[in-house]
């Protein structure tokens, strides 16, 4: 396949390319709706365990410091191959894009088996044909407006009130609207429900005709994602031209993009 279109292919199955170093562009400031809000490392489970400090290491690199609890175990598997597949890249064309170092496979397994253990635990999706009303609905949407909704009874009761203190400071970073006092006592009107309490409302169906955000709304801005995205794009033509300029110079010339790759990794660990 063309180097340029597996280039391009990966830069565009990406969500968003979040960097404080390509093209001068901060992609945490210009798309704040996708990107994670900014974290102390004291924040993280078992925050100086392997794990953590890799992903301290790694992930900031191109954006602040997320959370293992930001996506499930299952999202994660999926997030970690195209983080590795850009860090590849930028590793690769790091003239252009600016040096990104590589975990190597101890610490990405160390990185793995942290995520997996701290990783969301979702709220199991309704029966099937059985719609969400009241607060239940409610949960899913706003929780959902960022990550998958989680379970309530996966996390300790006493520590809910700091979460939910931290999720809507949070909402406000990404760039969501702030819950209404309606919205905010469907939200605990279903934790109430989760653990057998008396709901605050009362009734534990107020959430039945709230106005809800939405996801996808909240996220569709292909203005700011094409302006976003711009420069990486340049960047991206600027390192194909960088690979065809050099690859009369390297007997590597013919061959995949695989070969050109890995020499290209080679050459630059030297």
């Amino acid at each position: 396949m063309n180097p340029a279109l597996v280039l391009l292919l990966l830069l565009a199955a990406a969500p968003a390319l979040a960097s404080h170093q390509w093209g001068g562009v901060d992609i945490c400031e210009t798309r704040k709706d996708i990107m994670p809000p900014d974290m102390h490392p004291s924040q993280l489970p078992e925050s100086e365990s392997r794990g953590a400090l890799v992903l301290q290491r790694y992930c900031t690199q191109c954006h602040y410091l997320t959370g293992p609890g930001r996506h499930t175990r299952e999202e994660w598997t999926d997030v970690l191959r195209r983080m590795d597949a850009l860090m590849g890249i930028s590793h690769f064309y790091r003239g252009l894009l600016g040096r990104v170092a590589m975990p190597d496979d101890a610490e990405k397994a160390a990185l793995r088996d942290y995520l997996d253990r701290h990783a969301l635990k979702a709220l199991p999706p309704p029966a099937s044909g059985t719609p969400t009303v009241g607060a239940e609905r409610a949960w899913r949407a706003i929780c959902g407006d960022c990550h998958a909704a989680p379970d309530p009874r996966a996390y300790p009761e006493t520590a809910w009130p700091a979460l939910l203190a931290r999720m809507e400071a949070r909402r406000g970073v990404m760039a969501r609207q702030p819950l209404t006092g309606a919205q905010k006592a469907a939200v605990e009107d279903y934790l109430a429900a989760a653990w057998g309490r008396p709901t605050v409302s009362g009734s534990g169906h107020q959430g039945a005709t709230l106005p809800l955000p939405s996801a996808a709304a909240s996220r569709e801005d292909p203005a700011g994602r094409l302006i976003s995205l711009a420069a990486f794009f340049g960047l991206a033509a600027l390192g194909v031209w960088r690979w065809r300029r050099n690859s009369g110079r390297h007997p590597g010339e013919g061959r995949g993009p695989e070969h050109v790759l890995d020499s290209g990794l080679r050459r630059n660990d030297n």
